[in-house]
């Protein structure tokens, strides 16, 4: 076995987004990297691979991301100020409290006050969409994997889809399963063995059954057609998880609409200072900035400067100064003809309609506020306290 590698690179002059790009581009390739340490004080990054083409080909792919960000600068565009400027360590609380229970990696279930916490941000959702006269959808959270697929998710994130499968119609089969004898993690091997080529994955997100739903459809001149939606999302995130900051399964709400790329622009900007003000209401610190997803597969480099040059994609972000980063908790998206390219969604003239998209992650919402008002109840804002039960 050759002998294990050892590179320390410089990541001092990148941007927060270059570093959480190489980051999360690391955590995905396990079969070469065993391991990687960032040292946030100095900006060096050290990495341990198997051997010295896994290393260099590491180091050129650190290089590359590092390129494209070089290409792009981070801009913030709004920001509100809270006036208490707190901060408490939300993982460290988390880890005492006994109204966070864990259920494995990614999993976790919620009660009590920040359970409160959580529905309350629900509600201001489902409000501010009815605001804009949003339909109300309900999608199951089990889609088949076609949808995704035609949409384009597997070929920008794949690394996030959870696949889905069963046991076949066997008799044998289902018998040898419900007699297997050991450990728990020996029945489930023992099944999963058994079990038939996925066709369905548990939703990456929550608007994606909502193009398919406008498949064909033409809207009359000046027409917006506008929905909402809340369900879970699965996004596996290898070993990134934390409770209600990056979990494997989270809620989301979205808002939809559909239109003329003016009408998406417009509505777009008056959601994100609706959103805003909520943050001054409630006395929260947030910056928006322009984003970009990343993506990581060297056909999709393009699209990461698209979407910053573009600024087709606002992220919402709350600082955590006891991390040293921020948490994006909403994004503020314009698809332009992306999706309803897919399905056939027209204007009246002839033209393809343009989609925008605006998410609220419910977790971590609830994540950002507890990092700036901490987990005493009767010390929240009173517009917080007025709702809960």
């Amino acid at each position: 076995m050759s002998d294990i590698v050892t590179r320390t690179l410089d990541l001092s002059r990148a941007s927060g987004a270059a570093v959480k790009a190489v980051l999360h581009g690391l955590a995905l390739n396990g079969d070469h990297v065993l391991s990687s340490t960032f040292n946030a004080s100095g900006g060096s990054l050290e990495i341990q691979c198997r051997d010295n083409d896994a290393a260099d080909g590491t180091a050129s792919f650190v290089a590359s991301i590092l390129q494209t960000h070089r290409r792009i600068a981070s801009k913030v565009l709004f920001q509100t100020e809270s006036q208490e400027n707190t901060w408490f360590d939300v993982d460290e609380e988390l880890s005492h409290t006994n109204d966070l229970l864990p259920l494995g990696p990614g999993l976790a279930g919620i009660r009590g006050s920040i359970l409160q916490l959580f529905r309350f941000f629900e509600q201001e959702f489902l409000k501010l969409a009815k605001e804009f006269h949003a339909e109300e959808q309900q999608y199951p959270t089990l889609l088949p994997a076609t949808i995704v697929a035609e949409l384009g998710y597997l070929g920008h994130f794949p690394q996030h889809v959870t696949f889905c499968s069963h046991l076949p119609d066997d008799l044998s089969v289902l018998d040898s399963v419900a007699k297997a004898m050991g450990a728990p993690e020996e029945i489930v091997y023992h099944a999963g063995k058994h079990a038939t080529s996925p066709q369905h994955v548990l939703t990456p997100g929550v608007c994606l059954p909502c193009y398919r739903q406008m498949r064909g459809v033409t809207l009359a001149e000046g027409e917006v057609r506008t929905l909402t939606m809340q369900n879970h999302v699965f996004r596996y995130e290898n070993n990134r998880f934390r409770p209600l900051a990056r979990g494997w399964d989270f809620t989301v709400r979205d808002i939809v609409f559909f239109g003329s790329y003016a009408d998406m622009q417009s509505l777009r900007q008056q959601v994100l200072e609706r959103t805003l003000q909520l943050c001054r209401e409630l006395d929260l610190t947030v910056t928006v900035e322009v984003a970009n997803d990343p993506f990581f597969l060297d056909a999709n480099r393009d699209k990461t400067i698209f979407q910053r040059m573009g600024e087709v994609k606002y992220e919402l972000l709350f600082p955590l100064p006891f991390r040293d980063e921020s948490l994006a908790a909403s994004s503020f998206n314009l698809h332009r003809d992306f999706y309803t390219s897919v399905y056939g969604t027209q204007l009246m003239n002839g033209s393809l309609a343009e989609s925008s998209c605006i998410g609220f992650g419910i977790d971590r919402w609830t994540y950002g506020f507890l990092s700036q008002k901490g987990f005493h109840p009767e010390k929240w804002p009173e517009r917080v306290r007025r709702c809960l039960g």
